[in-house]
Order: C-alpha cells, then sequence, then structure tokens
C-alpha cells in the first residue's frame, strides 16, 4: 500500500506481478517476461509470501544478485535485464540478499517531497498502473493499457488505496512468518 501510495505522489508506474500459483518455473518465466516488457529501473518484493520465498525466486531469474554488493555505492546492473538499477526487498535481514535494498531505507518521513519532485505536475491523468496481458500460465506476453490515477480508483484496481483515499473501513489481511 506504501508503494501504491508513493508511485502516485512520485509519478511514477507500478507494475504488479503475482506468481503463477505453484509452480516455480512458471513465476520466474513470468518474472523475466515482466522485467523485460516493463523495463523497470526497480524491482520491489516481499522476502516470502504463501510459502514461496520471491527472494531465491528473483536469484534463479538474475543470478547475478548473489555476488553483487550494495557495499561499493554502485548500483546494480545486469545484462540480463540493463535497465534494472535497484532490486528492494521488504525484509528486515540482509542474509544473502547483499544487493538487495531493504524497503525501510526508501521510507523517510523529512517532509521534503515538494523540493525533490513538482507535485504540480501531477493530476488526476497521471499515469500510475502498468497491466500486463497475461497468457493462459499467467506469465505477461505484453504490455496491457496504463491506469491514470483516476482510473485505479474508478476501477477499484487496489481497494485499500481507494478506502484509504475515501477514508473508509478496510479490512486488511495479515501475512504469516515464513521460514
Amino acid at each position: 500500500m506504501i508503494l501504491q501510495f508513493a508511485c502516485s505522489k512520485a509519478g511514477l508506474i507500478l507494475y504488479t506481478l503475482k506468481p503463477a500459483g505453484e509452480d516455480l518455473e512458471a513465476a520466474q518465466d513470468a518474472l523475466t517476461a515482466a522485467l523485460t516488457l516493463s523495463k523497470a529501473n526497480m524491482l520491489v518484493t516481499p522476502e516470502a509470501h504463501n510459502d514461496l520465498n520471491y527472494i531465491r525466486l528473483t536469484h534463479g531469474v538474475i543470478p547475478e544478485l548473489r555476488i553483487f554488493t550494495q557495499e561499493t555505492g554502485l548500483p546494480f546492473v545486469t545484462p540480463r535485464f540493463p535497465h534494472l538499477r535497484y532490486p528492494v526487498h521488504t525484509g528486515f535481514d540482509q542474509d544473502d540478499k547483499e544487493a538487495w535494498l531493504p524497503y525501510r531505507y526508501f521510507l523517510v518521513p523529512s517532509d521534503n517531497l515538494d523540493k525533490l519532485i513538482d507535485v504540480s505536475k501531477l493530476t488526476d491523468k497521471t499515469p500510475l498502473a502498468g497491466t500486463f496481458e497475461l497468457d493462459a500460465k499467467g506469465i505477461p506476453t505484453k504490455l496491457g493499457p496504463t491506469l491514470t490515477n483516476q482510473q485505479v480508483i474508478e476501477k477499484n484496481i487496489w481497494p485499500t488505496y481507494n478506502a484509504i483515499l475515501q477514508k473508509k473501513f478496510h479490512d486488511v489481511e495479515g501475512v504469516g512468518v515464513i521460514f
């Protein structure tokens, strides 16, 4: 949810990909296709969800993540996805995640967004949510339409985001700890 609001406030386009069920190979194919089609500069993933370790899944697609380190101060680089610079995880440790940046590093309540981004250029017509057209296995085949801020609200594609904007109560399901 925080990432959805951040993308809206910064004028960024957020593509969301859900892994193809329990099929690890299909999930890796989906991630490969999504990164190739979207030309994403940043990949944000939870560490794990529903017994699927997304970090390991991503290492299967981008093995360079296992050997790259952020300690040099240089951005991440891979020939597989030349546009990708910021692999980000939502976990709390850095065990086997040396190339990954923790998401919490991006959350800085400094109250100076207006100095970094010209928010006056953001409108209801600003692109916000990118979509993929998927095949039967859930693997992206091409980019779908990009929805604007207003379309995201009208189509209710992010129910929690909409509920917060409308100041309505909304129940958010929790996620357990996965080892």
